[in-house]
């Protein structure tokens, strides 16, 4: 190999430890100055004076970041802001067992000027899929804790049916999304087919993602994918049905693995019919 190739490669190597590094440094809680352009809520502009330091509205949201950061899990992430308390950002991570495991989920919040008397507005960033009926393309998030309905009464934290001021907080809504909404028993009745639509769909989200990661996120969601990218196509063979949808979709989320730095050619599929493909599995 000669000594312009080893530059190329080594130029390479380079840019993968660093967003390997930033991605190992990311916080589960990080308190950033700004919110970024794209945030849903931004136009909702809010009077600093009703955020000032000695405020009730503001030493509430103090409390919700300690909570969060003594108690947040692994798999949800979130940023807030000292400029705009009143707004949030989080990426919630598919539970395992589901047909979103490994899948992302990222939703922006809105902290009302009576919080916590009223709970917070949640936009869901769908990438225009419709992913469940929970999970509106349009962004709308249903969750009795949120609007006061009953779909969801029986999640772990002890908290059931409407929002209170005493017992409520933000923990409480994102461990909701999870457990509830984003479960096999969320998913559409229609049995394997429902199954099989969350789980293409949320593929289809992770390429979406990649393309156009939200301000905030993207290097954890270069880093998230290099990390899982193995274990995404070892699981979307396991669930493929040999239609040429789904192995058309797997070609996509392979090109979009091997574009963002992981190297996947032992995953690819030898090119022959897509049914044989799934009768015996081949690797290069």
């Amino acid at each position: 190999m000669d000594e312009a190739n080893n530059n190329m490669y080594g130029e390479i190597e380079e840019i993968i430890d660093d967003i390997e590094q930033r991605f190992n440094q990311i916080n589960k809680l990080s308190i950033l100055d700004y919110p970024p352009y794209d945030h849903h809520f931004l136009k909702y502009d809010r009077n600093s004076k009703n955020m000032g330091l000695e405020s009730a509205f503001r030493q509430r949201i103090e409390k919700e970041w300690l909570l969060l950061e003594n108690k947040l899990p692994s798999s949800i992430l979130v940023k807030s802001y000292e400029k705009r308390i009143d707004l949030m950002r989080t990426v919630i991570v598919g539970p395992p067992g589901t047909p979103y495991a490994h899948g992302l989920f990222f939703f922006d919040l809105l902290f009302p000027r009576n919080y916590p008397n009223c709970p917070p507005r949640i936009h869901y960033h769908s990438y225009n899929l419709d992913l469940n009926e929970f999970l509106d393309p349009k962004g709308k998030v249903t969750l009795s804790l949120l609007e006061g309905g009953n779909f969801v009464t029986n999640w772990y934290c002890g908290v059931q049916g409407k929002w209170t001021s005493e017992k409520s907080n933000i923990l409480q809504v994102f461990t909701a999304i999870q457990t509830s909404i984003l479960s096999t028993t969320r998913v559409n009745p229609s049995g394997r087919e429902g199954y099989k639509k969350a789980f293409t769909l949320t593929c289809k989200g992770m390429i979406y993602m990649l393309r156009r990661p939200l301000m905030n996120f993207r290097d954890f969601v270069e880093g998230y994918f290099r990390t899982r990218a193995h274990y995404i196509l070892l699981n979307y063979k396991k669930q493929m049905d040999g239609s040429d949808l789904m192995v058309n979709l797997f070609h996509e989320l392979y090109r979009a693995f091997e574009q963002n730095g992981t190297y996947c050619k032992h995953h690819r599929l030898v090119d022959i019919p897509a049914k044989e493909k799934i009768k015996q599995p081949r690797v290069c």
